[in-house]
């Protein structure tokens, strides 16, 4: 009699073997399962995402969670795919000074599509926070216009990461200008600070130009992007990788407290002009900077273009 009722019990265990536990949730803020152990016959909980790490409810991590962090570990293979974001992340090209790897960031899809883009969003606004070293600013709408926007991201991250999502050292996202098809926008770009001086953002300006190249047969004409008109070395670092200043934009920037001043210039590199990718803000002949490129960027901007 015992085992016949035991027996049903212990099927529906094993057919069911998670419930959601409500006290304890993971880092996509869904309570995380309860696993059954049939050998040991106890619950634990986990994550319906691999590696994502899980919490009570006074956001403390035990041995019974089975807490561990989100790691993408760096192998050989040409593609890594972060579940929690949804994000694969695939190879480009060979690897910078064999120190870091070039990833250029696919979004994917699946039918939770609004929990979906949230993961992705959230992602990126942190990672923006973190690399520009600004853990109040909001990222959060300029990047989805941005990746919505045909939107594409470069990514730096270390040969030695045991994580690709936590260790992106330098991060590029671009889109294609709005109203107008012939030019690649980038929204954003920055470095770690302690990434920086070692020519990531070269190499990234690189890859945006490599990529502007290829889509000439697509109608692309330029890179533009707008700069905080007191950042003065992103302004200079442009300039001498051959944008030139087209115009002077008052409050054009969201009136943020991380802003110096919401005033921009915009910065525009014609493709056309550049003669050799590989030596691009190194050598000044790598674009050939008209004259009359410099006395519009002072006529319209008030700079003297700082150049190599």
């Amino acid at each position: 009699m015992f085992l016949s009722i035991l027996f049903p019990l212990l099927l529906l265990i094993i057919i069911s073997p998670c419930k959601s536990d409500y006290s304890v949730y993971c880092l996509n803020g869904r309570p995380a399962f309860s696993i059954f152990n049939v050998s040991t016959f106890t619950f634990s909980a986990r994550c319906s995402t691999p590696g994502q790490s899980c919490y009570d409810k006074k956001g403390k991590c035990s041995t019974e969670h089975l807490c561990c962090p989100r790691t993408l570990k760096m192998s050989s293979k040409s593609q890594l795919y972060d579940r929690a974001t949804n994000i694969k992340f695939i190879r480009i090209g060979n690897d910078y000074k064999n120190a870091y790897r070039l990833f250029e960031l696919n979004l994917l899809s699946n039918n939770s599509i609004m929990y979906d883009s949230y993961q992705r969003w959230f992602f990126f606004e942190q990672t923006l926070r973190d690399l520009f070293e600004m853990p109040n600013a909001r990222f959060w709408y300029a990047v989805m216009n941005c990746m919505h926007n045909y939107g594409i991201a470069y990514a730096f991250v270390p040969l030695n990461a045991t994580s690709v999502t936590a260790n992106i050292s330098a991060m590029t996202i671009l889109t294609r200008q709005k109203n107008s098809f012939d030019n690649l926008y980038i929204c954003y770009m920055a470095t770690r600070k302690e990434n920086r001086r070692q020519g990531l953002g070269t190499s990234l300006l690189q890859q945006i130009v490599h990529r502007a190249l290829d889509e000439q047969k697509n109608g692309i004409k330029y890179i533009t992007l707008h700069v905080n008109t007191l950042n003065t070395i992103a302004l200079e670092f442009y300039e001498k990788c051959g944008w030139r200043c087209y115009g002077y934009l008052p409050k054009y920037l969201d009136p943020e407290p991380h802003h110096a001043t919401n005033h921009a210039y915009t910065l525009i590199l014609n493709i056309d002009n550049v003669k050799n990718v590989t030596s691009l803000c190194r050598d000044p002949d790598a674009v050939d900077i008209k004259q009359s490129d410099n006395k519009q960027s002072i006529e319209n901007c008030g700079r003297v273009p700082v150049q190599l």
